[in-house]
């Protein structure tokens, strides 16, 4: 299993950047990687992401939840195995980092191959960055939270 570990400083407070990483359904708009998102109820999702091997649809069920702190969740025994947390740390008043660890198993010959490239941590990276321009856009000036 690979695991991933990459970090974002959002021009954001951390309250305005957790509620918009708990909006997972909103991430299709504005994540490359991310087709859809389909919330099925209390702490399960579906999700449909762009791999190297093309896309791919796997469950997921969110284990913790630390409002403000810490969401982590289990990607079960599907095609996509992984397991993630991701963390909010307050850098100032108008400034969070995100922390993101994952554990991704391979799935296939493509998937081995695009890991050992690093597709994988690439697909992540870019991911991060379109989840902190959003966040920076939508907050505004002075990570005022104004309209989307």
């Amino acid at each position: 299993m690979g695991r991933i570990e990459e970090s974002v400083e959002v021009s954001a407070p951390l309250d305005t950047v957790y509620e918009q990483w708990v909006r997972c359904e909103e991430f299709p708009r504005f994540m490359r990687g991310v087709v859809s998102v389909d919330v099925d109820g209390p702490g399960g999702s579906t999700w449909v992401v762009r791999t190297a091997a093309g896309r791919r649809e796997f469950e997921a069920v969110t284990t913790e939840v630390v409002p403000g702190e810490r969401v982590a969740w289990d990607g079960g025994d599907g095609p996509v195995r992984h397991s993630g947390v991701v963390t909010f740390h307050q850098v100032d008043d108008r400034r969070t980092r995100l922390m993101l660890q994952l554990e991704i198993e391979p799935h296939g010959v493509w998937e081995h191959v695009a890991e050992a490239l690093g597709f994988v941590d690439r697909r992540v990276i870019d991911d991060l960055a379109d989840f902190k321009r959003h966040v920076e856009e939508t907050a505004g000036p002075a990570g005022a939270q104004g309209a989307a």
